[in-house]
């Protein structure tokens, strides 16, 4: 079971019509988070798991696992995600990840990852938070 909560993206925020909501939306997939190195050594076998529809990176955990703990961008965490989302083009399962750059949600797109999670909730307040206030003190003059 879970919640079926209208005040959410899929519905539009509640403009959605409900009852299409609730009858469209009660689909259940199956979402692999992939946080190791482990899961890059054995991808073929990760993805010939039937009913596997998406496979979501953990950039942060990969890192760790991989040895270069918060260093999402670097050379090696490229390679391991892109063999991710290139065996999942190949075997037609979408596959995402995080970024907390607009820069990196284009450079994952254009490899082909479906599934992006930008930032978080708090994250984008904070920020736009700072961003009126610059705004703010940048008018006084």
């Amino acid at each position: 079971m879970r919640g079926v909560c209208r005040l959410v993206r899929a519905a539009d925020y509640s403009s959605t019509d409900r009852v299409a909501y609730f009858t469209e939306s009660n689909t259940t997939l199956l979402i692999l988070q992939l946080e190791g190195q482990e899961a890059v050594e054995n991808i073929e076998q990760i993805l010939s798991v039937p009913g596997v529809d998406i496979v979501f990176i953990g950039p942060y955990d990969l890192s760790q696992s991989l040895g270069i703990p918060g260093e999402v961008r670097n050379p090696k965490m490229s390679e391991a995600m892109t063999k991710i989302v290139a065996r999942c083009i190949q075997r037609k399962v979408l596959a995402g990840t995080f970024v907390d750059t607009l820069e990196d949600a284009r450079k994952w797109r254009e490899a082909g990852a479906k599934y992006l999670c930008y930032s978080v909730d708090v994250g984008l307040f904070t920020e736009q938070c700072r961003e009126t206030i610059r705004s703010l003190r940048d008018s006084r003059d």
